[in-house]
């Protein structure tokens, strides 16, 4: 695809995101199941490739939306009965009570490689299901937590023409002028957060006010994932219930974020210390005074021992002794190049990486050194040596690596935030 081409795509998959988000309450019409123009082209001219018809309808029977998944319509005359769960269909994503409006997390995360959409043989339920993008690019849909699904860019030689991959049609220039302006607030009723770029290399950041989130791009009201069943309320960040995408829960107003949760913490006091800091479960600390002389242990004025005082009348050894107030020390230290072995100083043999299968790295070699046994063009990385851009993660080393898979923007990988393009796979650029 050529670069003019790139950067029109670009804008519209912004300009799609933020509208398919925020665009009202119905029930969306799904853009695998609708018909498409038979020569509809990159620029929309009656020459070039033409595009055929949709042979994935139904892949996506219909999408949920930001806060809002379809539900079950009621008509008028019917009893409305408010529900306090999701139903028994809901196996992931959002499910919105058309009775009271309120709006349910349900069920588990989709694994990688699967969405959570309507089941096209029960209307009634939302699963996660494979994602069919077999031919297709761009934004095909909304899941059911209102995040874009994205199939990627095409192949080289392909253009991206009404989600669907079709023949490149005749370089066509576009000047800068066709860019959209970058701005956080497109209209008056949208706020997009996270990475914005107007399609043309240019980007910039957005951020949600106190008390809202950013889901699928767009600024929206408190997630249902930022809440828990006993009413408590999350903060900080919440991975949402299809596995797409982390939902930004924001601070705590008027309390702490602990481990995740907003919780209201009791003013520290001093008790019965007279020395020191006492802090809370929210970080908040009180000074309880200081000492004239020692050090405050254990919320008291202490003062250790010397060696003097703690000798037996023989001479002194160098194994630690303990002098009290949480003071311990050698009163006859070995001199460098020597180590304390059964309260006698020897010399000290330092280890090397044959000690250790030339493997690793950050290896004690016994003598107060480290080693480091990595080979040429690698790096340690606490004791793994790992490649040029890898990181140590879950015990091995990871390469942060973009997903094509999902929505562009902000990506964890490797327990990294990277920024990724739309369809870009592999290290961030």
């Amino acid at each position: 695809m050529t670069p003019s081409k790139l950067g029109s795509f670009a804008s519209v998959v912004v300009v799609l995101a933020w509208c398919l988000s925020g665009c009202g309450q119905q029930p969306l019409t799904d853009t695998l199941s609708g018909d498409r123009p038979t020569d509809a082209t990159a620029e929309g001219a009656a020459s070039g490739p033409s595009v055929a018809p949709d042979a994935g309808s139904n892949l996506y029977p219909a999408d949920g939306q930001v806060l809002d998944p379809i539900s079950d319509p009621t008509t008028p005359g019917d009893a409305c009965s408010p529900v306090t769960a999701c139903p028994a269909g809901f196996q992931c994503g959002h499910y919105a009570d058309p009775c009271s409006g309120r709006v349910f997390a349900c069920g588990e995360p989709c694994e990688g490689g699967t969405v959570c959409v309507l089941d096209p043989n029960d209307p009634s339920a939302q699963t996660c299901q494979a994602k069919a993008c077999t031919g297709r690019c761009g934004v095909v849909g909304l899941d059911g937590c209102g995040v874009a699904i994205t199939c990627g860019g095409c192949p080289s030689g392909e253009d991206c023409v009404a989600t669907q991959c079709v023949a490149a049609g005749p370089p066509v220039s576009v000047d800068a002028g066709t860019c959209t302006a970058l701005s956080c607030t497109p209209d008056s009723q949208t706020h997009l957060c996270g990475t914005v770029t107007d399609g043309c290399g240019h980007s910039m950041a957005c951020s949600c006010a106190a008390g809202e989130t950013c889901s699928g791009g767009v600024c929206g009201p408190l997630a249902p994932e930022c809440s828990t069943p006993d009413g408590g309320v999350r903060c900080s960040s919440a991975p949402n219930t299809c596995g797409s995408a982390n939902v930004a829960c924001g601070s705590c107003p008027g309390g702490q974020c602990v481990q995740g949760m907003c919780t209201t913490c009791a003013a520290p006091t001093c008790g019965k210390n007279t020395c020191g800091k006492v802090q809370n479960a929210c970080g908040e600390s009180v000074t309880c005074g200081t000492c004239d002389s020692g050090s405050c242990y254990e919320g008291e004025c202490c003062s250790p021992s010397t060696c003097a005082e703690v000798s037996d009348g023989g001479p002194p050894d160098c194994a630690p002794v303990n002098l009290g107030c949480g003071v311990s020390k050698s009163c006859a230290p070995c001199p460098e190049g020597e180590i304390c072995t059964n309260h006698v100083c020897t010399a000290c043999v330092p280890k090397t990486c044959d000690d250790f299968d030339n493997a690793g790295c950050g290896h004690s070699d016994g003598c107060g050194k480290t080693v480091s046994c990595c080979p040429k063009d690698t790096t340690c990385q606490g004791t793994l040596c790992c490649a040029a851009g890898e990181v140590a993660y879950a015990g091995s080393c990871c390469l942060p690596s973009c997903d094509p898979s999902r929505p562009p923007g902000a990506q964890e990988s490797c327990g990294q935030v990277i920024v990724c393009a739309p369809g870009q796979k592999g290290p961030p650029r």
